[in-house]
């Protein structure tokens, strides 16, 4: 084999090198720029899916009634375990629904509990989900 040969095959392997550390890093690079805007949207449009069941006039899981809450239906809901309500919102993340006043303020509902869904979120130091 001639000096030229080697020398031929030398560079193909750097270029092929090169082109892997190149697809790898490109890659990477994307994997760790995923677009948080995307995460956000997603938070939003599962707010708005868990808005429209429970505040639509038709909607099964609605708890309001002609711009007022209705704490039976709101009760019936509170019974739901977490997993079957969310499976009945039809949504992906975790949720918690509750109630605020006009000052932004945390109601109470019936005295007792801040709000139905994920326990693993907080309102206020305390889990949504008091059960």
């Amino acid at each position: 084999m001639s000096l030229k040969q080697k020398s031929q095959s030398w560079s193909i392997d750097i270029v092929l090198g090169a082109i892997i550390f190149m697809g790898a890093f490109f890659i990477f690079y994307a994997l760790l720029n995923a677009n948080p805007n995307t995460k956000a949207g997603s938070l939003k449009e599962d707010a708005s899916a868990v808005i429209g069941q429970i505040g639509s006039e038709e909607a099964p899981l609605r708890v309001v009634d002609q711009d007022e809450v209705n704490i039976s239906r709101l009760s019936q809901l509170k019974n739901f375990s977490y997993d079957e309500l969310k499976r009945s919102l039809r949504i992906e993340g975790d949720f918690c629904i509750y109630f605020e006043d006009e000052e932004g303020n945390i109601v109470l509902i019936n005295n007792s509990f801040k709000g139905i869904g994920s326990s693993t979120i907080n309102l206020s130091g305390t889990p949504c989900s008091q059960r």
